[in-house]
């Protein structure tokens, strides 16, 4: 019998070596670059055959043809997870461990940092697909057995649920899988060169003779996954350095005693890579560019001598998010500041019908035509995007709405890109329905308080009989109905806070109307002009009276307020040990505390996430928000909101003289109407809360119940918790849709620990990617590069205000702590969970999010100057740099002066 491992070097002398149909396409292109004398680790193939041997020894079904048949169908998860399982188990072809133990005795001395494993699917890299972050890696790979752990993970890699809907929207129809064992390089740096932009120039971020490059110190897995802040660098084809963001980098993982840790850089804001090196690199980009004049995306690790090609693939420029094509935009900016992030399979399930359900029903009630086909929402690497052309193409029937505007409310770009795309839309069919739709929507808003009275009537009753079950003592089948109720009253609640967020969008979008018209109309007195209508709607509607988002933050103040007049309770909160309220001594805080819990202990951050454990259940981030309260001097919660108020009215008191009589009261009107909806809105998007955290404790209890009909879910918690896995506080029901919970707890189903495996591999796969552009155009560019505008930041305003301070970037709500009262808070986003912070903080500036959001809002009720969707802030805004934020302008800008 012929050896199954074949050297990369052999391949490369032997005729038709590069045959990706035996030996897949990842392994054909390292083949193809070492012919052509590119400079290649050392690496060992493991043909497509092995993989087939292998199949032929487990059940039937558990073959890609089949499991692509089956992709997108009520079995096919299940069955997916269990080929997955099969492979993961399955005895390798008779010599091949023999192979991996010969092949580790010969080169293990001589590879201190193992090898890399990789995948090479047969369509893998090809002209038509990329299976780019789908298919599994391993990394520092040592010994025999390691070596044919990590055979079977990659191969059970394509059984994923992702990889095959990928492969089966792309109408493939069988695959194999072949295998790289490649020599790990000794990185001093290492990362990704994107040779230049691939079409369309809609994108063009980067001209044809120029390259962006990535790197960081030690290996170049973290700049690939997007773990770590990477330099960036601008290039020519020539390698003379354009741009460049050098990032700081503390820390570097790299390979010692055969496993993967992170050490200290000693000199953290020097540049990765050298004249040399990107020399280097320039001279490798032009010879492939000579060879096939596509652009090339190319990881690359740099030793003390050369720089090596680990792998490189041709952009091919496909793999759009489902319901897209290539012209289509999709826009993170709103759906994503409501759930950041990878979402989990269960959130996944109830979120994306929510969003999908609640947006046709919002269009329809505004006399819109919703195609049945349309998908409005799409899952991207596990992130919530919202498919904005398909979005527009619809809002764009009703006259008034102008899709720019859409856009920058909702704080995106690409306004005029989804102008363009939608100015063929017909509006026909709303003329014949305007006379209805007027007249129903009218009804509706002459009876919205009512509506929200009567609903939150019924759901508090919903509420008082939900919490009187005792969910433990209820048959399995008595759960399953409990969570479709649940789900029912949260479809319900949805309907009603879209009503409410319809009409809040609506008003504003009349009284900017309004102001703009006006402003138009007085330019030769010299007053304001359409572009300031947008600030002076934002300020004549802020001083909203009782707005239940700001509650929580003012909840908070209290709480600190009590602690500073109370001593032991002081010391207590302020200890970074103190956990719970166990620790504090009874007394006034800890009553507050208490109170403050039973009111608000629903809420989280990134609340909308399923698996997000609530306050009431985890009470750290609670009394870290108390603890950075009572470092220092914060805003006086009252003084804040009078001043708001104050504000409001003397924007009013100013304009009413410009005004004639029916012009005042249009204004006036306009501005209570979009002060109540708004209210209303934040009322509901309460509700919205407490309603997923019913649902949060029912799958709690079914996922105690699943743990007990499958005893494998009980043993692989376990293990996650002993491993002390990043996923351990995650259970396993998270990694359910609800249609599989409810039938696994109708038909006591045992077989479900392969699918939530499968899902968890999946689920950690895409938390290791980078997010993609919060706006991107068909599918997300492989590299994004950051704004050149140096040290001024555009976004767009969300509330007034001009302030300097010393900026305080944080990365996740873990780190929340950090921030120090009167610094400037730099996030990616924040939701209602963030804003007992905006009280603490000088200004706000966020990554994502809109002058509408509820963030946004609630930041205008405290007077917080803040700026939102400010692109890479986080990124080039550094903790201690001083800053200023002009929430007028929607401007940020980076002093040279730093604390």
């Amino acid at each position: 019998m012929s050896p199954w491992l074949t050297s990369l070097e052999a391949l490369a002398r032997k005729r038709g070596g590069d045959d990706a149909r035996a030996i897949g396409g990842k392994a054909s292109r390292l083949v193809w670059l070492a012919k052509h004398g590119f400079p290649v680790p050392d690496a060992w193939i493991l043909g497509q055959q092995a993989f087939q041997s292998t199949l032929r020894e487990l059940s039937p079904g558990c073959d890609p043809r089949s499991l692509l048949r089956a992709a997108g169908g009520r079995s096919g998860s299940t069955r997916a997870a269990e080929a997955r399982q099969e492979l993961l188990n399955a005895p390798l072809p008779k010599g091949l461990e023999e192979e991996l133990a010969e092949l580790w005795e010969s080169i293990g001395p001589t590879a201190p940092w193992g090898l890399a494993v990789r995948s090479s699917a047969t369509c893998e890299d090809g002209a038509l697909v990329s299976m780019a972050g789908l298919a599994e890696t391993r990394l520092a790979v040592h010994g025999k057995e390691a070596l044919a752990d990590a055979v079977r993970e990659v191969w059970a890699s394509i059984a994923s649920g992702r990889a095959l809907a990928y492969l089966a929207a792309h109408g493939v129809r069988d695959v194999s899988m072949g295998v790289v064992l490649q020599r790990m390089v000794e990185a001093e740096a290492a990362g990704v060169m994107f040779t230049r932009s691939p079409e369309p120039p809609t994108s063009g971020w980067l001209s044809r003779d120029q390259r962006i490059v990535n790197a960081a110190v030690g290996l170049g897995s973290p700049v690939v996954d997007g773990v770590s802040t990477p330099d960036m660098l601008r290039i020519d084809a020539h390698g003379r350095l354009i741009e460049a963001v050098v990032a700081r980098k503390p820390r570097a993982l790299v390979v010692v005693d055969g496993a993967m840790k992170e050490v200290s850089v000693p000199e953290p804001d020097k540049p990765a890579l050298g004249p040399a090196r990107i020399e280097e690199l320039a001279d490798i980009a032009s010879r492939l560019e000579r060879l096939d004049a596509g652009p090339w995306d190319v990881e690359f690790a740099c030793d003390r001598e050369r720089t090596w090609i680990v792998q490189a693939r041709p952009i091919t420029g496909q793999g759009f998010p489902e319901g897209g094509n290539a012209f289509t935009v999709w826009s993170s900016v709103n759906v994503g500041e409501a759930l950041p992030g990878v979402a989990t399979p269960l959130t996944w399930s109830v979120a994306g019908d929510f969003s999908e359900a609640g947006f046709r029903r919002a269009f329809a009630a505004l006399g819109c035509s919703v195609p049945r086909s349309a998908r409005l929402v799409g899952n991207v690497y596990g992130r919530f995007y919202l498919n904005l052309t398909q979005f527009m193409r619809i809002a764009a029937q009703v006259p008034w709405l102008d899709p720019r505007t859409l856009v920058e409310l909702a704080g995106g770009s690409a306004g005029d890109e989804v102008a363009h795309q939608v100015a063929d839309v017909s509006r026909r069919g709303f003329y014949a329905r305007f006379p209805m739709t007027a007249s129903r929507l009218l009804r509706e808003q002459l009876r919205l308080d009512a509506d929200v009275n009567a609903f939150e009537e019924a759901a508090t009753k919903a509420e008082k009989a939900h919490n009187a079950l005792d969910l433990a003592i209820l048959p399995d089948e008595g759960l399953a109905r409990t969570i479709r109720d649940v789900q029912g009253l949260l479809e319900r609640t949805g309907t009603v806070m879209l009503t409410c967020a319809s009409s809040a969008l609506g008003t504003h979008l009349a009284l900017k109307a309004s102001l703009a018209q006006i402003g138009q109309s007085q330019k030769t007195k010299g007053n304001f002009g359409p572009l300031v209508a947008e600030r002076l709607a934002q300020a004549l509607t802020a001083g909203i009276r009782d707005l239940e988002s700001a509650r929580p933050a003012i909840g908070i103040m209290r709480v600190a307020e009590l602690a500073r007049r109370e001593p032991a309770a002081f010391a207590a909160i302020d200890s970074d040990a103190t956990v719970g309220l166990d620790a504090i001594p009874d007394g006034p805080t800890r009553r507050a505390l208490a109170n403050f819990l039973e009111l608000y202990g629903d809420r989280a951050v990134r609340e909308a996430e399923l698996s997000t454990p609530r306050w009431r259940e985890d009470v750290r981030q609670v009394l870290t928000m108390v603890r950075v309260a009572i470092r220092g001097q914060v805003r006086e919660v009252e003084s804040s909101l009078a001043r708001a108020r104050a504000h409001a009215d003397a924007e009013m008191v100013k304009l009413m003289p410009r005004l004639g009589v029916l012009e005042q009261t249009l204004v006036r009107h306009l501005v209570a109407r979009t002060q109540k909806a708004a209210r209303l809105r934040e009322r509901m998007r309460t509700w919205v809360t407490r309603v997923l955290g019913m649902l949060r404790e029912v799958f709690l209890d079914a996922d105690r119940r699943l743990l007990r009909l499958a005893p494998e879910l009980a043993q692989d918690q376990a293990s996650l918790v002993a491993s002390g896995s990043a996923f351990a506080g995650i259970h396993s029901v998270f990694f359910l849709t609800v249609d599989e919970i409810v039938r696994a707890l109708e038909m006591s189903r045992r077989d479900l620990a392969a699918l939530v495996r499968a899902r968890r591999a999946e689920f950690a796969r895409d938390q290791g990617r980078p997010d993609p552009p919060s706006t991107f155009i068909g599918a997300p560019p492989p590299v994004v590069l950051p704004p050149s505008g140096g040290d001024l930041l555009r976004g767009v305003p969300a509330s007034a205000g001009v302030v300097e301070g010393r900026a305080r970037v944080i990365h996740g709500a873990d780190r929340m702590g950090e921030l120090e009262p009167g610094e400037v808070l730099i996030v990616h986003t924040t939701d209602v969970g963030w804003t007992p912070l905006f009280l603490m903080a000088a200004g706000v500036v966020t990554e994502l999010g809109g002058p509408l959001s509820h963030a946004a809002v609630v930041a205008r009720e405290f007077g917080v100057p803040s700026v939102v969707s400010v692109a890479f802030a986080t990124r080039i805004i550094r903790t201690g740099d001083r800053v200023r934020v002009d929430g007028d302008r929607g401007v940020v800008e980076r002093l040279r002066e730093s604390v």
